[in-house]
């Protein structure tokens, strides 16, 4: 929509289709010169408001639908949350949420920094093109990884203000500590998510592939419906995979709770042994005073 009224918002007048008309590249280029001069503050402008008005939204709408998933799946599971106000909780994702989007934001801007170190580079040390690219795509990856650990934990720290109550930075210490504790049940129950949402991913991709490669056959209507119906396949797929991974994390710390409850309860004490308060002090043979 925003696209389509700053459209409608650009002057297009006779010389400009003329030069349109032309099929030649430069003439091509100087009608959008022509056309765009003057509008980039405008769409900069439009394209900020709107980006933050959607940033708002997901954050509010996933906070709440986080909410009511977490407490279905632990009624489910039969866990029972902390006791506390409704609306700590969903203030507390709220504040998660917004840190997942200020990393987001924060991995962009990262990301398009990588384009002007690299640059730097490639024209202080007279790097090779293929080398400045290595060196690029390794920042990249660097990046994206950082912002995968930051999301990652942000997004598990849900599941302690669901069911502790706790506040956002409260529950970012629990879950670093679960991870901790639990690294390899943790790792486990992500990879076998990860590689099933891999499989979806990949057999939707080529479904995909495969629609469009018979465009032709099909025609326009029959291919964006088939097109849109396996987007919402996979769509649903996705969202199963991601409220099944929540959930084995959530069996994951009642499971472990358990366990640690049931190890401290097995631990010997240290009181005396019932054998030796039953002996007899009086007694020269049995009992440990020293006979004078």
């Amino acid at each position: 929509m925003f696209v389509v009224e700053y459209s409608d918002s650009l002057s297009v007048n006779t010389v400009d289709r003329l030069l349109l008309g032309t099929r030649q590249p430069a003439l091509i280029l100087r009608a959008l010169h022509r056309i765009f001069h003057g509008s980039a503050l405008r769409f900069t402008t439009g394209g900020i408001l709107v980006s933050i008005s959607i940033t708002i939204a997901w954050i509010i709408l996933s906070s709440l639908g986080r909410a009511a998933t977490l407490n279905a799946v632990m009624e489910q599971l039969g866990i029972t949350s902390a006791p506390g106000r409704r609306r700590d909780t969903v203030s507390s994702l709220l504040a998660l949420n917004w840190l997942r989007a200020a990393a987001a934001l924060a991995a962009i801007i990262a990301g398009c920094g990588t384009a002007l170190v690299a640059s730097g580079v490639w024209a202080s040390t007279h790097l090779s093109a293929s080398g400045a690219a290595r060196f690029w795509v390794a920042l990249l990856f660097l990046v994206w990884s950082a912002w995968g650990i930051l999301n990652w934990v942000f997004s598990t720290s849900t599941l302690f203000v669901a069911r502790d109550r706790l506040s956002a930075f409260g529950a970012v210490s629990a879950s670093v500590g679960w991870y901790r504790d639990r690294l390899g049940s943790f790792i486990g129950a992500g990879t076998w998510f990860g590689l099933i949402h891999g499989g979806a991913f990949l057999t939707a991709w080529s479904a995909a592939f495969t629609v469009l490669s018979m465009a032709g056959i099909l025609g326009r209507g029959p291919t964006l419906l088939l097109e849109f119906l396996i987007v919402a396949v996979y769509c649903a797929v996705a969202d199963f995979l991601y409220i099944g991974r929540l959930t084995a994390y959530l069996s994951i710390i009642r499971d472990g709770e358990t366990f640690d409850l049931l190890q401290s309860q097995s631990e010997p004490s240290a009181s005396p042994t019932p054998g030796r308060a039953s002996i007899d002090q009086s007694e020269l043979i049995l009992s440990d005073v020293p006979v004078t």
